[in-house]
């Protein structure tokens, strides 16, 4: 039985083949900066749960003072992600619709807005002390009462991205498990 890569002449395998090579093709800082903002959002979700299942004591003030910390750590890593993805374009998908590139962006933009809310909510309550010693900027006026809401929105915004990062997995699934099929035909 021939393999797609290695037939590449008829239509069907030569679009599986574009396919396959195409998502072989990231570039290695691509690959760090998926893989390094996903271990982020992980650590960030479960610091940020668990933190707040605590309900107060050392390991909750540890637990939050990390999840701050890494929320500004996030931001930096996502400015420098855009960045090279700005400047470095994705390799061509081979039948790919039109609402994934949509969908990465709206993951950039969500990424980037929930450290931005947790962060405003902190410095209007002023407790922007982050672990190590380390106290964050102000990225908003403390003490205009908007702490609360600002948090709630932070939250609301975390599970919105766990939302698209389950979306995101389900197409990267559906991706590989359909790599060695012809496209559909239409008609």
């Amino acid at each position: 039985m021939k393999s797609a890569v290695a037939d590449a002449s008829h239509p069907v395998d030569e679009a599986v083949a574009r396919r396959r090579y195409a998502v072989r093709q990231y570039r290695m800082p691509a690959k760090v900066f998926h893989w390094l903002t996903a271990v982020l959002i992980v650590f960030m979700v479960s610091t940020g749960v668990i933190a707040k299942q605590l309900s107060g004591g050392p390991a909750a003030d540890l637990l939050f003072g990390l999840h701050k910390l890494f929320g500004a750590v996030t931001l930096a890593v996502l400015a420098l992600r855009v960045g090279y993805r700005l400047f470095r374009s994705l390799p061509p998908h081979a039948d790919q619709p039109q609402s994934r590139p949509m969908l990465h962006w709206t993951l950039y933009a969500v990424v980037i807005l929930v450290p931005l809310l947790g962060w405003a909510g902190v410095s209007d309550f002023g407790a922007r002390d982050a672990a190590f010693g380390i106290v964050l900027p102000a990225i908003w006026p403390e003490g205009l009462g908007y702490d609360a809401l600002l948090l709630k929105w932070h939250a609301y915004a975390a599970f919105a991205l766990l939302a698209l990062v389950v979306l995101h997995i389900g197409i990267a699934i559906q991706d590989y498990m359909t790599a060695d099929r012809p496209p559909p035909h239409a008609g």
